[in-house]
């Protein structure tokens, strides 16, 4: 009986101090209003989403490793909260791969990574290099109906925010943390390279390439107190159309 309890006092002590290793984060956003939207014959007056802050729900988590390494994740879905939808996704970073939306579909970030004195590497769905400098330089963010978004997702194409089957390495930026570049302090980048999956077809009423989306981005930037400095470039391939730019 007594080696019993012991046995278990001893499986307690190695559980509680595994735990204190780890780190995990329930979040989310729910932004709902109003709005009332007006054209040269229509008009319309409904709840809408996202006005100030994209509405969404997540996990996140962090593992400490041997060797002064860490492992870490996050899943991160947008939501609907007017309808109680979720939002879709993309397969395979062009626009016939959006998919989705019935269930959970963690559309806005899905991502696996360790981190150690290399930086970070960073496996899934996740931001693109280019996203971070619109979106931190930007004065009105990426939201509302001030935000160069309206026109740069036009121009750039289906990865203008984010890019799925990404590789990325990053360096001197939080592996949780939020924008990146904010906190930093020095020099910080970001490569990535995103494979679309897709398929050659020759012979398709739309000719495809085993190419197609296909994503290679890079973002080196240098802060220090208030001034932050950053060059992004990012470049996604397409047969029909060809998206990029600096």
């Amino acid at each position: 009986m007594d080696m019993k309890k012991t046995a278990v006092a001893l499986a307690v002590l190695i559980s509680t101090g595994a735990f204190a290793q780890s780190s995990y984060t329930l979040f989310g956003v729910v932004d709902l209003g109003i709005g009332n939207y007006s054209g040269a014959t229509a008009s319309v007056t409904k709840l809408t989403s996202s006005g100030l802050s994209s509405s969404q729900i997540g996990v996140r988590g962090s593992e400490a490793l041997a060797g002064g390494m860490g492992g870490h994740f996050w899943l991160e879905a947008g939501i609907n909260p007017q309808s109680g939808g979720l939002q879709t996704t993309n397969t395979n970073n062009i626009s016939t791969g959006a998919t989705g939306g019935g269930g959970l579909t963690f559309n806005r970030r899905s991502t696996l990574s360790l981190t150690g004195g290399f930086g970070e590497l960073r496996l899934g769905r996740d931001y693109t290099p280019g996203f971070w400098s619109k979106t931190i330089f930007e004065p009105f963010g990426t939201l509302g109906v001030g935000s160069a978004f309206n026109l740069s997702t036009k121009l750039l194409g289906e990865n203008t925010v984010r890019a799925s089957n990404s590789l990325s390495w990053l360096y001197n930026i939080a592996p949780n943390g939020g924008s990146h570049g904010l906190g930093s302090k020095g020099l910080y980048a970001q490569a990535m390279y995103a494979w679309g999956g897709n398929i050659t077809d020759a012979a398709a009423a739309t000719p495809t390439k085993s190419t197609d989306g296909n994503l290679a981005g890079l973002r080196v930037g240098y802060a220090d107190g208030g001034m932050n400095i950053a060059f992004a470039s990012e470049r996604t391939q397409n047969s029909a159309t060809t998206y990029g730019g600096s």
